[in-house]
């Protein structure tokens, strides 16, 4: 009886470990005992987006503060030895801030390693979370009324005049802010955002609108990528997240003494691609970016500029940003300022609407 010979394959090496963790879907980074990063798997860095520039190499604290929620669950895990979480982290640092998400940091190997893993939370709201918008909204209605009045003061003004556009400025902001209200429950929490999809520039139409007629001294500019895609998100609160950059913008135009200006900015980026949901594809992504010729954002708030009270105007609540930065985090986006005298641009990231299949049309 003849014999058969089958032909095997020699034993396969395994996957390098810092290939196998770059294929990971999960953002990934590794650090080292004295908090430096080591280790940026392609999810991370993809998330990580502004911070992620550079990142490995870099001490934790240069890129999410010294006290910052990321680098404070490595340290408790560095020196407790010990697996650490938590729920709802503040993806923030100086001058960016990239939503929120789980963390989780435990010690890797026999080097001393730590690795920390990120899961963004996405659309998701925590209890915490839903009380601060309670607390905002009172901001929240601060700036559309003060259009409505600075729209109703211009009709007055200007007897005889053509007020079709501003009467329905007021109509509309009138309209907006009874639908936000309307998204209060009786217990005090907002409802989820009902998303639409939706043109950029229109949303930034109506703040520019807005804006004018309350500071009819700033000159404002548009520089609009015309071939920009649609985007998936709530009409109303994203034009409450840039009338909120904007309002700021323009105080501080007001500063500059040859003339105040803001400039209303878009591109397409489809080069930078970022997973910003848990298990979700990368998506292109759009930038907006206001920017104003004022005298650049106070250097004691500049690394706190997203965070609940950080101002040092004498009448500011210092949520307005905060509000901003909440409302882009909610749309899956980040943000980020870089500003110098005579040069604050604030620059959100938003990605781009899925592609529509034939059923969905």
């Amino acid at each position: 009886m003849p014999v058969s010979h089958r032909k095997t394959s020699p034993p396969q090496a395994p996957p390098d470990a810092d290939q196998w963790l770059d294929s990971l879907p999960a953002a990934v980074i590794g650090v080292d005992r004295s908090e430096r990063v080591r280790f940026v798997n392609a999810a991370a860095a993809e998330l990580l987006v502004p911070a992620g520039r550079g990142l490995q190499g870099r001490l934790l604290a240069e890129v999410f503060g010294e006290e910052g929620a990321l680098v404070s669950i490595v340290r408790r895990a560095i020196l407790g030895q010990a697996a650490v979480g938590e729920f709802d982290v503040s993806l923030s640092g100086p001058g960016f801030l990239l939503g929120r998400a789980a963390v989780t940091a435990a010690p890797v190997g026999d080097r001393g390693y730590i690795g920390v893993v990120i899961h963004p939370m996405g659309r998701m709201r925590s209890s915490a979370l839903h009380g601060a918008a309670v607390r905002t909204l009172a901001h929240e209605v601060r700036n559309p009324l003060a259009g409505i009045r600075a729209a109703a003061q211009l009709i007055a003004k200007s007897e005889g005049a053509e007020h079709g556009p501003l009467t329905a400025l007021i109509v509309e902001e009138a309209d907006r802010i009874q639908r936000l209200t309307e998204r209060m429950d009786p217990r005090g929490q907002a409802a989820a955002a009902p998303f639409a999809t939706l043109n950029i520039h229109e949303t930034l139409e109506r703040v520019r609108q807005v804006v004018a007629a309350s500071f009819p001294d700033i000159a404002i500019r548009e520089r609009y990528d015309p071939s920009l895609p649609e985007i998936q998100g709530d009409f109303d609160q994203l034009i409450q997240a840039f009338l909120n950059i904007a309002k700021n913008a323009a105080e501080a135009a007001r500063l500059c003494s040859d003339g105040g200006e803001i400039i209303f900015s878009t591109r397409y980026l489809p080069g930078l691609r970022i997973r910003s949901a848990h298990g979700g594809a990368s998506r292109a992504q759009l930038e907006i970016t206001v920017s104003d010729n004022g005298p650049g954002v106070d250097p004691a708030v500049v690394d706190r500029v997203f965070e609940p009270f950080a101002t040092t105007k004498p009448k500011g609540m210092g949520l307005g940003l905060t509000v901003a930065a909440d409302i882009i985090a909610r749309h899956e986006g980040r943000i980020e300022v870089e500003s110098a005298p005579g040069a604050t641009a604030f620059r959100a990231l938003l990605p781009i609407a899925p592609a529509r299949t034939t059923e969905d049309a």
